[in-house]
């Protein structure tokens, strides 16, 4: 008979020499960039959906690789009002928003901005002037402003664009859009470009559609660079992204400290509360069914 011998095959191990090597985490295929807007007309709201439809054409990975960004990389967008950010979104802020809207009587905010510009106005006198500053909000040489800590710099980590609209006829035509740039960039958000101001009694080459059309040719190009350099550094994702998260919950308690009608309802208290007086009412409805109403 012949015997089969069976040879037997030692666990391999790893010796002091071989490394282990961890995969390393995808990097990210798509980008968000939101377009806000307050329009009291329908221009802003109209520039900032034009602006969403280009997007893509205009900001495609090639043009981000032009600028060392990461060539994989898709952008997209959505368009919201200022208030639905705040309030539907719970300000969640993305890395980069771009803002677009107009003033509107005087210097006050248009429909879809009144409560984002109450926020600002807020952050302003929370964070922003100084009580001795200038009485005339327009008059920079009088203004004085607070300095910050790094913990009161609660929008550090995002960056904006901003096109304001407005008509020149007004003295406070570009009131609003200032409030919003001020308020945002004094609580650490930074601004990427041009400041846009398109005056809708401006003629000429100042014409309002055309001072759009040029403010949305030149913003191209610097969102591509504020998109690549975010992809430059070893940590900056992961650093972004802890300041956009504290950006959002600070954000978002002030706004129930100014709208505290938006605080989540606790649903189990109020049925609680409700219970022991819906008993009462079925027990009365009980007792006049049986002893025809006398109590």
């Amino acid at each position: 008979a012949t015997t089969l011998s069976r040879q037997v095959v030692p666990p391999q191990t790893l010796s002091t020499k071989d490394t282990v090597t961890m995969a390393a985490p995808a990097p990210p295929t798509t980008q968000e960039i939101l377009i806000l807007y307050g329009s009291q007309t329908g221009n802003s709201e109209s520039a900032a959906h034009e602006l969403s439809s280009l997007l893509p054409t205009k900001l495609p990975p090639s043009k981000l690789a032009e600028y060392d960004g990461p060539p994989h990389l898709a952008l997209a967008s959505r368009v919201l009002s200022l208030d639905d950010f705040l309030e539907v979104e719970r300000a969640k802020w993305p890395r980069i928003v771009v803002i677009v809207t107009s003033s509107y009587g005087v210097g006050q905010a248009p429909l879809g901005a009144r409560k984002f510009r109450e926020w600002c106005d807020v952050v302003l006198e929370r964070y922003g002037y100084l009580p001795e500053g200038g009485d005339d909000p327009n008059d920079e040489r009088g203004r004085r402003y607070k300095s910050l800590n790094e913990k009161e710099k609660i929008l550090k980590g995002v960056k904006f664009a901003l096109l304001g609209l407005g008509d020149s006829h007004y003295s406070t035509f570009f009131r609003n859009p200032t409030v919003i740039e001020e308020a945002l960039t004094t609580v650490g958000a930074e601004r990427i470009g041009e400041l846009g101001k398109a005056d809708a009694s401006g003629t000429g080459e100042m014409e309002q559609a055309k001072v759009i059309e040029r403010w949305m040719e030149g913003i191209w190009k610097d969102l591509a660079k504020a998109v690549a350099e975010d992809y430059k550094g070893k940590n900056g994702q992961m650093a972004h992204a802890l300041e956009l998260e504290r950006a959002r919950e600070e954000s978002w308690k002030l706004c129930l400290e100014i709208f505290p009608e938006w605080k989540p309802t606790n649903y189990w208290a109020m049925v609680g509360v409700s219970l022991p007086a819906s008993a009462v009412v079925i027990g009365i409805l009980v007792h006049l069914f049986f002893y025809g109403g006398k109590l």
